[in-house]
């Protein structure tokens, strides 16, 4: 990660001197153990959301799933500060960490009490985003969709419709390939690790996956295949025409 690191710093328009989480706490494996590479890979998926979500300093940014404020950190040495960054995670653990390390005026963190059979299977509430109707201008979920049943993946993504901003735009990873069941938990002999415990890798066949955003009201603006976390594809995803439509209509 040392090498990604240094291709990656030239995203970092302000060197970042704050805390960062201990290395038990970050998400990812050893994906982003390394200090540089954490931060630098934070900063290059904020100039990624400028440049394929609109992200700018006027934005509210939702992070969904944002473990111990990667994307935050990210924020603040790119371009210091959004008008709003919103992180979201059911870890507590990672959210405390979140609110007494990177918390500011424009920036706060969620705990919230979703279940999820990996990451917090005792949770009382179905899907649920903590956020009001069209208010997101910037939705970004790495790794999320990835650890999601076909349902809760359904619900999500009717959630994040709900909440995206008319000219709003989410980028979002997950498994996604041709020819192989709709869902499935842990395949075996996919991607490079050994799945283990529940919902280590959620994949989905990419047409089925989309037929989940299309019925969420939602469209398919950019997809790469292949090329994050573990084998993970990269979706942009903007409201569809008909449901800005109806949002315009009822504002």
């Amino acid at each position: 990660m040392r090498q990604d690191a240094r291709v990656t710093a030239s995203w970092i328009r302000r060197p970042y001197a704050g805390p960062l989480p201990p290395a038990g706490l970050r998400m990812g494996g050893e994906h982003f153990q390394d200090d540089e590479a954490f931060v630098a890979t934070a900063a290059r998926d904020v100039a990624r959301l400028e440049a394929r979500a609109g992200l700018s300093a006027e934005s509210s940014l939702l992070d969904w799933g944002c473990g111990a404020g990667r994307l935050a950190v990210g924020v603040k040495a790119r371009l210091g500060a959004v008008r709003e960054y919103h992180g979201v995670d059911v870890q507590p653990a990672l959210i405390e960490w979140d609110r007494a390390h990177l918390a500011d005026p424009a920036t706060h963190f969620t705990l919230v009490d979703v279940a999820n059979a990996r990451y917090n299977p005792g949770g009382e509430r179905a899907a649920v985003i903590p956020a009001t109707d069209r208010s997101v201008d910037v939705f970004y979920a790495y790794s999320v969709w990835s650890h999601l049943d076909a349902a809760d993946a359904a619900a999500y993504l009717r959630e994040l419709a709900r909440v995206l901003a008319p000219s709003g735009a989410a980028m979002l990873t997950c498994f996604v390939e041709d020819d192989v069941p709709a869902w499935q938990e842990n395949p075996a002999g996919y991607g490079p690790l050994a799945w283990e415990g529940a919902l280590h890798c959620a994949r989905f066949e990419r047409r089925f996956f989309e037929s989940l955003i299309a019925a969420a009201g939602l469209a398919v603006v950019r997809f790469e295949y292949g090329g994050e976390t573990d084998g993970q594809s990269l979706y942009v995803v903007r409201r569809s025409a008909g449901a800005a439509a109806s949002a315009a209509a009822t504002r």
